[in-house]
C-alpha cells in the first residue's frame, strides 16, 4: 500500500499546533472582541506582518500604510480577521521544497479565499460568508498535505501513474480511503473548528450525490481554479462532479460569464 490512513494520521500529528497568541486571538474573535484579539496577534510577528501586508495592499487601496493592529482588525472585521489567521495556520504547513505540485502556493490560497468570499456572498449572503469563512482559509492546506505525502513515496507513485491512468487524487483516495477535503476535514478538527464546519469540509468531495449548497460550492470553485493554467497541477487532486451545478446556479452563471 503507497499511502496509508496510518501515513495520514502521522502526518497530520505533526501539524503544527495553533501558536499559543495566535490561539488567543481566536478565542477573543469566538467571543466579539476585535482590541484584545489584535493585542494578542502583534506578539506574533510573523502574524502581523501577513496581516499588516494584506490589508496595505493594492486590495484595499489604503491613502496611506496603516501599522497599528487594533485599527488593522477594526477594518478587517470580525470573520476576515479570524479568516486570516487560519491562513497564516496554513502557511505554516506550506513544504520547504515542493514535490509534486509546482504552483506559487501563496497565489493560490489568497485566490481560493477571495473567489470563496466573493461566491460565498453571491449564492448565499454575507451572513452566511462570515459564518464559514475560516473553512475557507483551510482548504489550501489539504494542497500541503497532499504534496508531502505524494513526495515521500514519489518513485512509488510515479511507477504506478506510468503503468495506469490514475491522477493523484484517486491514488490517494484509494489507497488512504480518504480524498482531499477530507483532509481538509481533519486539519479543522486539530484546528478547532466546529464539528458542522468539518462536515462541510468533507462533503465537499461530492462523492456519489452532491447535496450540501455550501460543500458543492467548495468544490466548483476549487476546480474552476485549479482549471487554470497556472495551477494545473492540482487539477488531478480533484474528481469533478458536474451535479455541484444544480445546487449552486449564481456561482455557476457568474464563473461561466467570467463576472
Amino acid at each position: 500500500m503507497l499511502i496509508s490512513q496510518k501515513d495520514i494520521i502521522k502526518y497530520l500529528k505533526n501539524v503544527p499546533p495553533v501558536p499559543k497568541n495566535v490561539k488567543k486571538a481566536l478565542e477573543y474573535l469566538q467571543n466579539g472582541d476585535l482590541k484584545n484579539a489584535a493585542i494578542e496577534a502583534q506578539n506574533d510577528l510573523v502574524l502581523k506582518k501577513r496581516i499588516e501586508d494584506v490589508v496595505n495592499s493594492a486590495y484595499y487601496a489604503l491613502p496611506n500604510r496603516v501599522n497599528d493592529m487594533v485599527q488593522l482588525f477594526a477594518m478587517l472585521g470580525m470573520e476576515k480577521s479570524k479568516s486570516l489567521i487560519f491562513s497564516y495556520l496554513v502557511s505554516l504547513l506550506e513544504p520547504k521544497e515542493w514535490g509534486i505540485f509546482h504552483i506559487n502556493f501563496f497565489d493560490f490560497q489568497a485566490i481560493f479565499m477571495h473567489e470563496f468570499e466573493k461566491y460565498m456572498t453571491i449564492e448565499f449572503d454575507e451572513k452566511t460568508y462570515k459564518k464559514y469563512a475560516d473553512i475557507g482559509a483551510i482548504v489550501p492546506a489539504s494542497v500541503c498535505v497532499c504534496d508531502s505525502l505524494l513526495k515521500d513515496k514519489k518513485d512509488d507513485v510515479e511507477l504506478l501513474m506510468s503503468n495506469a491512468p490514475l491522477e493523484y487524487g484517486t491514488i490517494i483516495k484509494r489507497m488512504a480511503k480518504i480524498g482531499l477535503f477530507g483532509i481538509a476535514s481533519k486539519i479543522a478538527e486539530i484546528w478547532g473548528l466546529e464539528k458542522e464546519k468539518g462536515d462541510v469540509l468533507k462533503n465537499a468531495e461530492c462523492s456519489g450525490k452532491c447535496s450540501n449548497k455550501i460543500s458543492a460550492l467548495i468544490h466548483l470553485i476549487f476546480f474552476t481554479i485549479v482549471s487554470k493554467k497556472q495551477f494545473l497541477d492540482l487539477n488531478s487532486l480533484i474528481e469533478f462532479n458536474p451535479e455541484c451545478i444544480n445546487l449552486i446556479p449564481k456561482t455557476y452563471e457568474r464563473i461561466i460569464n467570467g463576472s
